[in-house]
């Protein structure tokens, strides 16, 4: 297995469109750096755009600057911030996820 996208599409009122987000997406470390991850993003937007999306997102943690430089390669552009809170009791303002 090359590795797994799991992609959602729903109707957001930001965009008063059918918007696709990228839930989760896992290329198999022995599978990158082969464009494997540009066709699985490719297919997922092909996906969204027949099913009349009219954009695709992924939200992707700080740390992973390697991912980000795969997303600006592959097009994508970087217009949002997300903000998370923990539920656990944890008072932190740094980034333990992804670690």
């Amino acid at each position: 297995m090359k590795g797994v996208l799991h992609l959602r599409m729903e109707r957001q009122l930001h965009h008063a469109a059918l918007v696709a987000e990228i839930m989760e997406f896992a290329v198999d470390k022995n599978a990158r750096s082969n464009g494997n991850g540009g066709e699985m993003l490719t297919y997922a937007s092909e996906l969204a755009k027949e099913a009349g999306c009219v954009q695709i997102e992924v939200a992707c943690n700080q740390l992973r600057k390697n991912t980000h430089r795969f997303y600006l390669r592959e097009g994508m552009q970087n217009f949002h911030y997300k903000f998370s809170k923990s539920l656990r009791g944890e008072d932190t303002t740094e980034n333990m996820l992804g670690r």
